[in-house]
């Protein structure tokens, strides 16, 4: 017999499978060819801005070796800035350019409309059973980072 802990564990690794479904067949368009980790970054970024980059990488869902090619291209496309957060020159906290905002944006519009599109499949019952999910997901998610 599957343990409560033991079911949690397999459930949650079925969370990244998702957000894939959930996003699939999203058509983001931008003036910018950007890939989806840097969507995600930007993304990731337009809602927790100004934090080291260090804290980034496993929230994103990548390593830290990927995550920093994944900013070295956002620098060099000027949609993301490196600022030093202290005296060691080794830390870095990230922000969002203008640009950068513009695009996290619109790139956050676009997500939306397609999420909303996808929700048309369901009715009110189970818009609000997702809901409530979501919400005691984000509720945990919490309690687990303090």
């Amino acid at each position: 017999m599957v343990s409560k802990e033991e079911k949690i564990a397999e459930l949650a690794g079925m969370l990244p499978m998702f957000i894939g479904v959930l996003l699939e067949g999203s058509d983001i368009k931008t003036e910018m060819k950007l890939n989806t980790s840097e969507e995600r970054t930007l993304m990731f970024l337009h809602q927790n801005e100004g934090n080291p980059m260090t804290s980034y990488s496993k929230k994103v869902g990548l390593t830290k070796g990927s995550f920093t090619s994944v900013v070295d291209l956002l620098v060099k496309k000027e949609l993301v800035e490196r600022i030093s957060v202290c005296d060691d020159r080794r830390k870095h906290a990230l922000i969002l350019t203008e640009e950068g905002k513009d695009v996290a944006k619109k790139i956050d519009s676009d997500y939306t409309k397609h999420i909303l599109q996808k929700l048309k499949k369901f009715n009110d019952q189970e818009i609000s059973e997702l809901l409530y999910a979501l919400e005691i997901l984000v509720s945990t998610m919490n309690k687990l980072k303090s």
